[in-house]
């Protein structure tokens, strides 16, 4: 009886349409009216749990959710459970990683990184002539265009849309390009709806030329694009920091780059990841790609919530020192405090925690991870809610400037500059 009283609730309020992705899941559409009350009357009468709701929700895919998974909750070892795990681990508050088919990747290459001598910074004169393109109302705009849609939950309507849109921001501000500057976009698609986005600065050389090989160590600037409401996943989730934040701090950064136009001596790419929130699912895909094309990558640092700042707090750009190469760290945070006005430090997250960035440190590349404080200090409450919105009083464009600024400053000092 209360089955049938969930369902006579439910169907009102959740289309039954679903519409097939290029891709082999099925993206769930929507209701973007379907309340948060709603949702907890059906977990209320469904043992509090959240995959018995969603087989209500998305029966298409309904089959999904018993599927083996092999996930590591953050400071944990790595278990076999089920997709629809994902959602009861997410719900009491949890991260993780998805390891599932990818235990070979990481395996044997964690230890492996090797030990790298960074350049002395030696374009300071041309990082902070691309700074001064930076700007707040580019940031504010595309925030409010990102933060629009109903949440951007990597196997959903929104998800896909969400991702259209960052795609589509790139072609316009790549269509603005002065000439010989040599860029590319892709959508990665994935074997799930929502596709990352990769912009690529090509070497001076052209992507014609036959000095475009894959044996150029690239720079990598990420972000993930997807966002979460950990309650459940069709609830609103504007995720304005976590990672709304992030994902317009390297637009911005891009966008400012192409005015400027940057010909670097190596490629540098941008990277929008999707379903970071599914456990790394989005970057943990572009790695393997990569690995197995024997693509060479010199570093890459992740921007994941840059904008959140407590009242009482001093807004200060951090990079995270667990899990990462420390020697990249310790040189970041050298070029960070040579073009950010705020203040640099370092800061712990515990064990085997972190972004994207630690599909890259697991497959044994450079990668590093700069966020908006210490995470156990200045963390937001609000992220994985309706409430991580960019109307907060903490919410603050300025401090997630001074990420775009670094963001130049690695892509330049790293990717070189050619006159």
């Amino acid at each position: 009886m209360k089955a049938i009283i969930a369902i006579s609730l439910l169907l009102p309020l959740v289309s039954a349409s679903i519409f097939r992705s290029p891709n082999s899941q099925q993206a769930l559409q929507v209701n973007p009216q379907i309340s948060e009350e709603l949702i907890d009357h059906l977990l209320a009468i469904h043992d509090d749990d959240p995959v018995k709701v969603m087989r209500l929700v998305d029966p298409a895919n309904a089959a999904d959710l018993d599927e083996p998974r092999l996930l590591q909750v953050f400071g944990k070892e790595a278990v076999w459970l089920t997709e629809g795990d994902k959602l009861r681990l997410r719900k009491q508050g949890l991260s993780f990683m998805d390891l599932t088919g990818r235990e070979h990747l990481f395996r044997a290459k964690v230890s492996s990184a090797k030990q790298t001598t960074w350049p002395d910074l030696r374009y300071q004169e041309k990082v902070k002539e691309v700074n001064q393109l930076l700007k707040i109302d580019e940031m504010k705009y595309n925030l409010g265009n990102l933060t629009s849609f109903h949440n951007r939950y990597y196997r959903s309507e929104f998800g896909v849309q969400s991702s259209r849109w960052i795609y589509d921001k790139v072609l316009q501000i790549i269509a603005n390009a002065p000439p010989n500057v040599y860029i590319s976009v892709e959508t990665f698609t994935h074997t799930f709806p929502q596709p990352s986005v990769i912009a690529r600065f090509e070497p001076t050389f052209g992507r014609l030329s036959e000095r475009r090989d894959f044996t150029s160590p690239c720079v990598i600037i990420g972000a993930h694009q997807d966002s979460a409401n950990y309650k459940f996943p069709i609830l609103p989730a504007p995720g304005a920091d976590d990672d709304g934040s992030g994902t317009v701090t390297i637009l911005e950064a891009f966008r400012a780059l192409v005015e400027a136009g940057f010909r670097p001596e190596l490629p540098v790419e941008f990277h929008w990841y999707a379903a970071e929130e599914a456990g790394l699912l989005g970057s943990q895909e572009v790695v393997e790609e990569y690995v197995k094309l024997q693509k060479q990558v010199g570093a890459m640092l992740q921007f994941d919530m840059t904008a959140y700042v407590p009242l009482d707090a001093t807004p200060t750009v951090t990079f995270i020192t667990t899990d990462v190469d420390t020697p990249l760290t310790n040189w970041s945070m050298v070029l960070a405090s040579e073009y950010s006005s705020s203040p640099v430090d370092g800061a712990k997250l515990f064990a085997g925690a972190g972004s994207d960035h630690m599909s890259w440190h697991r497959a044994g590349f450079p990668a590093i991870f700069a966020a908006e404080g210490d995470p156990f200090k200045t963390f937001n409450p609000h992220t994985h809610t309706a409430m991580d919105r960019m109307d907060l009083k903490e919410f603050s464009f300025e401090h997630a400037l001074e990420f775009s600024k670094v963001a130049v400053g690695f892509a330049v000092e790293l990717g070189g500059w050619v006159n």
